[in-house]
């Protein structure tokens, strides 16, 4: 074979072993190995950047580096080699890349003939090529890797992976991708804006993240990029003024640091750093790390804006209270832990009772103030664990987990019922209000506990609202009647089907009628007459107890100015006055133009109001009562001594008429005590100059007992009982006293 030939076979197997390489030592390795192989030599070597790149022919702790980087700036032209000493070395420039040579030596022989020269030399080109090659395609392999870093990060922020965990990605990636040892992400504290706390790090052992964890601003490499609010880089750790002694002790050779913003503002920042001696951060570097910090800041706002729309979405927006949504999983993750631990669970649904007269009367901006003073007031009868929401309006719902007894969620109704009993401050002034609640207990469904406390509330509220009811066997049926009687009641409104009745009023002097007190029926079509106890009190919440009492109203003045008209006799009609009725601005006007058009004379007119209703919102039902007097009408307190109001507050309603409540009636006669009770009324009436009138006399002994009190009117089944009109006119028209 020829020496050309030979040449170029040898040349082509070089290209191929080099070519196979997938990276630059592996090149480089190659390249040495092959070329002791097809020369003949003893050693060879790479040199690069003025150090020894790869090496063939010395054991690994017996390469000559200082012999070969000066045989290769030509300070000497022999190099060391095992077993033979100094040889002449021949050398080969690898391209254009500076200071970079592929050299080799041989012992035996002579220096390199030039078919040999020329193969060197072809070899170094190769070899040059390929490196240059595996350089481009690093860097392409560097950017793929940082593209799908980058790319890894973004997919985490955009399906909403938890915060805590793309921190961490962050902070893996970041050290990843910049080849440093160690990286930490540091972000103010929460709880103490002035100080920088590590969210997430790598390579830091869990002592030193102990003694690094919290620092203040302007501490260390990190904390200068946020007080600074730029990239902060310091490639000498040591010198470095504002180092961290921790690290300097334990020879830390650079850091790097750029800050992180949220919603553009400065909130921290993101730091690597490296043990390496002589790491520079390249601008490619820097830049990098920027950008980091800045998929580091998307992630904080995403995060931030993400939770302020969760808990948008899970909390009502007035109160700040958890809404039904939160609620019920609150609760359904309650049942599954009472379930595995043998516990049980309450629900306490509370619906308040005077809401919406206090709204209709107030506004609605005084009602989203009493809204939220109600969730406060909610809120502080609870315990730690306890679940406070609203469930829309002016319902609220309270979870109590770890319930070992049913009395520890009485105990927390009643301190709500109690709470809520006081007036609450709302638009400058005193506002009650009131609450039914319902009690559940259970550990069946969620829907199903929260659908028995609903029940429950409706029967607290149907026994007389301000209380608690717990939940019973039975009552969901109860609730559906009541559900189709609300229905019922709005089509009765509009077919006409309630009626008037007239309960008569006489003097115990001498029995002739005084007047009489009209009381609304409902003629239903299926449930036959019924009376207001039946209806009232739905119409009281669904607000039909106002179209109920206009027609009350007005009809019982039609019938009085009736009966004077046939009668010519001084007689009164007495009309009770719901709390909504009183808290409607538009009253004074609507009983003016009813008198107008019924043409009764104001002085007939007796407007009854309970003592419970005087005493919510004082100071706006003295004036609307005080507009109401000044018409020429009278106003009487019914049920007098069965609220919760005092005598100091009686003597500032602009009253006419007391009416005592007919518990006070019923043990007259039988119980030494009632008279006493009957008489202080009686006085009370006559020195307040107010006129006395006994409801639910029945029978002849607490007539007599009256009498001998001095009580000036009565009225009660010993009487008569409550009339159709057809029916009172006929006892008006017989003019018989009354009195048997």
């Amino acid at each position: 074979m020829s020496r050309g030939a030979w040449s170029t076979r040898q040349l082509t197997e070089f290209v191929s072993a080099v070519a196979d390489a997938t990276d630059e030592p592996m090149a480089i390795r190659e390249a040495v190995r092959r070329a002791v192989r097809a020369l003949g030599a003893d050693v060879a070597a790479v040199v690069r950047a003025g150090a020894i790149a790869g090496a063939e022919g010395w054991p690994d702790s017996g390469v000559p580096a200082e012999a070969i980087m000066a045989a290769v700036s030509g300070a000497g032209a022999a190099i060391p080699v095992p077993g033979a000493g100094p040889v002449p070395v021949a050398a080969c420039e690898l391209g254009d890349e500076p200071g970079a040579h592929l050299l080799v030596a041989r012992a035996s022989g002579p220096v390199l003939d030039p078919v040999e020269l020329g193969l060197l030399q072809g070899m170094a080109r190769t070899l040059a090529l390929s490196l240059r090659t595996l350089r481009s395609v690093e860097v392409l392999r560097e950017r793929q890797r940082l593209l799908e870093g980058l790319g890894e990060i973004q997919r985490s922020i955009a399906r909403r992976a938890p915060l805590d965990e793309v921190l961490e990605k962050i902070a893996d990636l970041t050290a990843e991708l910049l080849d440093d040892e160690l990286s930490a992400l540091f972000l103010r504290d929460p709880n103490d804006p002035d100080l920088l706390v590590i969210e997430a790090c790598r390579g830091i052992d869990d002592t030193t993240l102990e003694r690094i964890r919290r620092r203040r601003p302007g501490d260390g490499v990190a904390g200068r990029a946020v007080t600074l609010d730029r990239l902060v880089v310091v490639e000498n750790y040591a010198e470095d003024e504002a180092s961290m002694p921790l690290f300097r002790d334990r020879r830390l050779q650079a850091a790097m640091a750029a800050p992180v913003h949220e919603n553009g503002a400065v909130v921290g920042s993101l730091l690597v750093s490296s043990w390496t001696p002589g790491r520079r951060y390249a601008p490619e570097a820097r830049e990098l790390l920027e950008t980091i910090a800045q998929h580091v800041s998307l992630a904080l706002t995403d995060a931030k804006t993400v939770g302020a729309m969760v808990h948008q979405a899970l909390h009502d927006a007035l109160t700040g209270l958890p809404n039904r949504v939160l609620f019920r999983d609150r609760l359904e993750h309650a049942l599954a832990r009472a379930g595995r631990g043998g516990g049980s669970v309450a629900v306490l649904f509370l619906d308040l009772d005077r809401f919406k007269t206090v709204n209709d009367s107030l506004g609605h901006a005084a009602g989203d103030e009493l809204l939220c003073r109600v969730g406060e007031r909610i809120g502080s009868c609870m315990r730690t664990a306890d679940t406070a929401a609203r469930l829309g309006g002016d319902e609220f719902a309270v979870l109590i987990e770890d319930l070992t007894s049913t009395r520890e969620a009485v105990r927390v109704a009643e301190r709500i019922i109690q709470a809520l009993a006081e007036p609450l401050p709302v638009a400058g002034r005193e506002v009650y209000v009131g609450a039914s609640i319902g009690v559940a207990t259970g550990t069946h469904g969620a829907e199903d506990l929260l659908r028995d406390a609903d029940v429950a509330m409706y029967r607290a509220k149907s026994q007389g609202k301000g209380r608690y009811a717990l939940f019973e066997e039975g009552m969901q049926a109860e609730v559906v009647d009541r559900l189709e009687l609300e229905g019922d009641l709005q089509r009765a409104v509009d077919r006409g089907e309630l009626e008037v009745f007239y309960q008569p009023i006489i003097s115990l002097a001498g029995g002739a009628m005084a007047g009489h007190e009209a009381l609304v029926r409902w003629r239903h079509p299926t449930r036959g007459l019924l009376g207001p106890g039946a209806f009232v009190p739905v119409a009281e919440e669904t607000g039909l107890i106002m179209p109920i009492g206009r027609f009350v109203l007005r009809e019982a003045c039609r019938q009085a100015a009736v009966w004077q008209a046939e009668t010519a006799r001084p007689l009164t009609i007495n009309v009770n006055l719901s709390g909504r009725q009183l808290e409607d601005p538009s009253l004074v006007e609507q009983v003016t133009g009813i008198l107008r058009e019924t043409g009764l004379p104001p002085s007939r007119l007796v407007l009854e109001i309970t003592e419970t209703v005087l005493m919510q919102d004082t100071e706006a039902t003295i004036e609307r009562l005080r507009a109401l007097r000044a018409l020429g009408l009278r106003l009487a307190i019914d049920d007098f001594g069965t609220g919760y109001s005092s005598l100091r507050y009686l003597n500032r309603f602009p009253l006419d008429v007391l009416k005592m409540a007919k518990p006070f009636v019923d043990g007259l006669g039988t119980r030494q005590e009632d008279p006493a009770l009957a008489r202080a009324i009686v006085d009370l009436g006559g020195n307040l100059g107010l006129q006395v009138v006994a409801e639910g006399i029945e029978g002849s002994g607490q007539l007599a007992q009256l009498q001998a009190l001095g009580c000036p009117l009565g009225q009660g089944y010993w009487f008569a009982r409550p009339m159709p009109a057809g029916e009172a006119g006929a006892h008006l028209a017989a003019a018989a006293p009354l009195m048997a």
